[in-house]
């Protein structure tokens, strides 16, 4: 017989002690992890570095938690994020994540939530199949909760993840061309939230039909839409200020709103004032673009010149891609209304490029959203032969017995057919291969012969190749000279091909050191035939004219570049795009003059009185050059210079476009040059021998599977 021994007061008293610390600890960790999402949520849209720091710490101790709710929540967190900097892959991996881990917890608002975030990153990947799917499921679920008729928040919540559901749904049918089925949605959300007296729901349906039936090209629709979610946003009773600021910006720019031209200000105006206060720059510079289109013919010149440089500056620095078409057309317009005819020109010139691609993508989307719509329509075309198929299978299957009966008969007298039909193929097919065989033998020893000719052919187009990087690499200076002259520098040079248009050039003039990196038109080998004749031309302007200052360098080596390829008779357009500069090592003072392309100065914050891009302490100044290439220009201009006057241990660079211009990441987009400015503002505390493995790697990264779609040229330098 076993005794039960009870066990000892103090033993008992230090496992309840450890418990009651663990669940302290574990109360302590959640209440971290809100505060981290609260703190998220708040600087998502300011502060991309502290929205990345508070959503990982969040994350962090949510796992210490071990709650699967929490961490659901936390990875819904990580996927906004981003979603936020464009990266949607990632986003829709954490989302997967957060799905996972909330069905874990068995949170049906949760999952209802994430199934949601899900149909949203499919969206954003415009794979809408996939992301009709998903609002399905979360439209599902959140009808679930409301049928189980919770109370309080619960209700709430559902009733509004509902709304969101329809209205995402709606979304995605008005993107693939199927606006009936979209209203269908967005009627069937206003019903449900007048059902459950949502005076908030219902202005968002109203707003959302409102901007449906503009897409649709139903103005009236949407004119009387709008006018009714204005009504119930400005009642007072409920506050929403984003919706109520799309409401009166769509409003005022309908070209059917019949507002007196004071109206149409005032509501615009408002709709900023809005916009502003939540830091929406998106809708703002929308707003400044709108207005100067709208009311371009009654603003004075100082006006419309305040609302393109403000549009503009909000475009650059919050890379608002889509946008520039719409800011270049209106700045073309302003230009040519004031005389500036080579601005409207340069400013028509980037717009019709930007409305060729963007006219390219929407073709493309078309095409996507036009499959889509054929397998949506296929699929509710097959729906509705469902029941007659089933009706008709019990007739079916005893058409099948009757025909199994005939089938023995009629397979017997086709057996007997084929069976004499093979015997004759077989026969016949013996005879024409040995004539085949022969005819192919004739062929191959031609086919070897032709491959033997293209093959010496390629080795000789080839070994021609090689020959002109021979000749392109003397061109160039040596690494050990570069060296000798700059101890403190470093240099990327990557052609496209074998041979580039890009090519760097230096010489040296008593206590001067004359340095350009420059882009030619095309790349390859004919890049590389125009790099020559530039790099001669530069030669014969410092050493035949003896020009010592960059401009007159520059100006005297576009003539030479036009004189020789007009030798011809026709008119070339061939040149460069350069930045050159002569340093003085000793009094560190450097001279610019540049074709396009810029003189980038990192040095302290206020060193020079010019906007700059700063961080840590350091600030990243933009020495803009001509807008004007080295080479035959209708409008050229003789070019200017700069003097500027720098530090010891100030840091300069120059690049060709090749690294802005590349496409990759995970949208596939342009690289820009604004992270390019940050990432050599976030590698200063390198020394700057070691920062040109950097931004290689930083390149190669952000290029990832995708071509490289230019030659390559960065150069790094700090004033010792």
């Amino acid at each position: 017989m076993f005794y039960f021994c009870p066990m000892p007061k103090w033993i008992l008293t230090i496992v309840l002690f450890i418990v009651s610390i663990s669940l302290h600890a574990q109360r302590k960790d959640s209440l971290r992890a809100l505060y981290y999402f609260d703190l998220f949520q708040r600087f998502e849209y300011d502060n991309a570095d502290l929205a990345k720091k508070y959503a990982d710490s969040g994350l962090f101790y949510s796992k210490r938690t071990k709650s699967p709710a929490l961490i659901g929540k936390a990875y819904m967190y990580e996927g906004w994020r981003y979603q936020d900097l464009s990266q949607f892959r990632k986003a829709n991996e954490q989302f997967y994540k957060s799905l996972a881990y909330l069905k874990k917890a068995g949170d049906m608002q949760g999952i209802a939530d994430a199934y949601g975030n899900l149909g949203n990153s499919y969206l954003d990947m415009h794979e809408y199949r996939k992301s009709l799917d998903y609002q399905l499921l979360s439209l599902d679920q959140n009808e679930k909760i409301i049928r189980t008729k919770p109370k309080g928040n619960t209700l709430q919540t559902a009733l509004m993840g509902r709304t969101y559901a329809l209205h995402n749904i709606g979304e995605i049918y008005v993107e693939i061309g199927l606006f009936e089925k979209a209203l269908e949605y967005e009627r069937r959300s206003l019903g449900y939230e007048m059902e459950y007296g949502s005076e908030e729901g219902v202005a968002i349906s109203y707003n959302t039909l409102g901007q449906t039936y503009k897409k649709k090209g139903d103005l009236d629709s949407s004119l009387f839409y709008f006018k009714k979610a204005i009504v119930l946003y400005e009642s007072g009773r409920f506050t929403s200020p984003y919706s109520y600021a799309i409401a009166l910006h769509e409003y005022a720019v309908l070209p059917n709103s019949g507002l007196a031209p004071k109206k149409i200000k005032e509501m615009l105006n408002k709709s900023l004032v809005i916009r502003k206060e939540l830091y929406d720059v998106d809708g703002i510079a929308q707003i400044y673009l709108d207005v100067a289109e709208v009311e371009f013919n009654n603003l004075i010149k100082d006006s419309l010149s305040f609302l393109l440089a403000e549009s503009y500056k909000l475009i650059q620095d919050n890379e608002l891609d889509y946008l520039e078409e719409k800011y270049f057309k209106v700045y073309s317009k302003y230009n040519s209304r004031i005389g500036k005819y080579d601005s409207a020109y340069f400013a028509l010139e980037n717009y019709l490029e930007l409305k060729a691609i963007s006219d390219a993508k929407r073709r493309t989307h078309d095409l996507i959203a036009g499959d889509i719509k054929h397998q949506l329509e296929t699929k509710h075309f097959n729906d509705s032969l469902l029941i007659e198929n089933n009706f008709a299978k019990e007739r079916s299957q005893y058409n099948e017995r009757i025909a199994g009966i005939q089938s023995i008969v009629y397979l017997s007298i086709i057996g007997f057919i084929i069976l004499i039909v093979t015997l004759f193929v077989i026969i016949n097919t013996n005879r024409r291969r040995k004539r085949m065989n022969t005819i192919l033998s004739e062929k191959n020893a031609l086919i070897n012969d032709q491959k033997q000719l293209v093959e010496e052919k390629n080795k000789s187009i080839s070994d021609s190749i090689n020959y002109a990087k021979r000749l392109q690499s003397a061109i160039l200076p040596a690494r050990e000279r570069l060296q000798e002259v700059f101890p403190k520098h470093f240099l990327v040079y990557k052609p496209k091909d074998i041979v580039s248009g890009d090519f760097y050039w230096m010489e040296q003039v008593g206590d001067l050191i004359y340095f350009a990196i420059a882009d030619c038109t095309g790349h390859g080998v004919p890049g590389a035939m125009v790099s020559v004749v530039c790099s001669n031309a530069m030669n014969r302007s410092l050493n035949e004219f003896r020009h010592r200052s960059t401009s007159e360098i520059l100006d005297t080596t576009r003539h030479l570049i036009i004189e020789h390829f007009s030798k011809g008779g026709e008119e070339v357009a061939d040149g460069m795009d350069v930045a050159l500069i002569a340093v003085n090592l000793k009094s560190h003072k450097v001279t610019y003059t540049g074709a396009h392309n810029g003189l980038w100065i990192v040095a302290n914050e206020k060193q020079f009185e010019l906007d700059a891009l700063a961080l840590n302490g350091k600030a990243l100044y933009d020495f803009k050059g001509d807008k004007q290439p080295v080479g035959y220009y209708a409008h050229a201009n003789p070019f200017t210079q700069m003097e500027i006057q720098c530090k010891k241990g100030d840091r300069i660079y120059l690049t060709t476009d090749g690294f802005a211009d590349q496409f990759g990441g995970e949208a596939g987009k342009k690289l820009k040059y604004l992270p390019l400015k940050r990432k050599i503002l976030e590698i200063q505390d390198q020394e700057i021998q070691n920062q040109g493995e950097t931004m290689l790697a930083y390149f190669l990264d952000w290029k990832g599977d995708f071509d490289q779609v230019d030659d390559l040229c960065i150069f790094g330098l700090e004033l010792a």
